[in-house]
């Protein structure tokens, strides 16, 4: 879901490439994590990186917010709030007796550094969320990881190259 952020009472309506939106992006990453040890937690670092692409691009187009050719849309970031926790798990053995699973914290990816078609330099453009989880128990198997992000920044326009 995308939406223009509201205005306060008398600010005047900013031009399309100052507008900022409001972007909540839910979804499951499927892991299949393997426990690898009775005695320890696995201890991993995911990586989740929500499509952004299709929420701007429809905001470009309802909103009409002129994309530039040659170019792909990214989001700079002015606040975030993310979220995420263990979906589904499971033990093979033992009925959970000495089953361990966790999300431990989770973050912003780093954000990476760009320069838009205006020549406006961007310092917290949007990649995704790292996850710490941990599993015990070489049994047990962690299948998916739900997230929720919400996102407050503007669109910007960079050259279409992958960061």
């Amino acid at each position: 879901m995308i939406i223009p952020e509201g205005l306060g009472a008398n600010e005047p309506k900013p031009s399309a490439a100052a507008q900022k939106f409001i972007l909540v992006l839910t979804g499951v990453g499927i892991v299949d994590l393997q426990g690898n040890n009775s005695n320890e937690r696995r201890r991993e670092t995911l990586t989740i990186s929500p499509d952004i692409a299709n929420p701007l691009g429809f905001a470009s187009s309802k909103y009409g917010i002129p994309r530039p050719a040659n170019t792909m849309a990214n989001f700079d970031l002015e606040q975030w709030a993310p979220y995420a926790n263990v979906s589904s798990a499971f033990e093979k053995e033992n009925g959970g007796v000495d089953l361990g699973f966790a999300v431990d914290v989770w973050r912003p990816h780093p954000f990476f550094h760009g320069t838009d078609t205006n020549g406006q330099q961007h310092t917290q453009l949007f990649q995704g969320v790292d996850v710490d989880v941990a599993i015990r128990n070489k049994n047990a198997t962690l299948h998916r990881v739900n997230y929720h992000v919400t996102l407050v920044g503007r669109i910007v326009f960079l050259p279409n190259i992958i960061p």
